[in-house]
């Protein structure tokens, strides 16, 4: 399923494309500004639902692995701290 801020981004990137052709048509440099600037917060609000789907189905895909393997999960786990835990000791 795809990401509602990716959808409500792309539409408002789309709107934005318009509204800069019209302030060319029409001269206007404000409406060609608000154009761009729509564009910009389109893209990025469409970026951050992609990145958003993104993690949603990498996390739904370790909770599927850790039901099947519930031992080697642990171990990454443990791994993972043991790392952690190591970056952080003060020398």
């Amino acid at each position: 399923m795809v990401d509602k801020n990716y959808v409500e981004g792309t539409v408002q990137d789309a709107v934005g494309q318009v509204e800069e052709a019209v302030g060319y048509a029409a001269g206007s440099p404000g409406a060609r500004i608000e154009g761009k600037v729509r564009q910009m917060a389109g893209k990025a609000q469409a970026a951050y639902g992609r990145a958003f789907d993104g993690v949603s189905k990498t996390s739904t895909q370790m909770r599927t692995a850790t039901k099947h393997r519930p031992l080697s999960a642990l171990f990454l786990a443990g791994a993972v701290g043991f790392v952690l835990g190591r970056m952080s000791v003060h020398r």
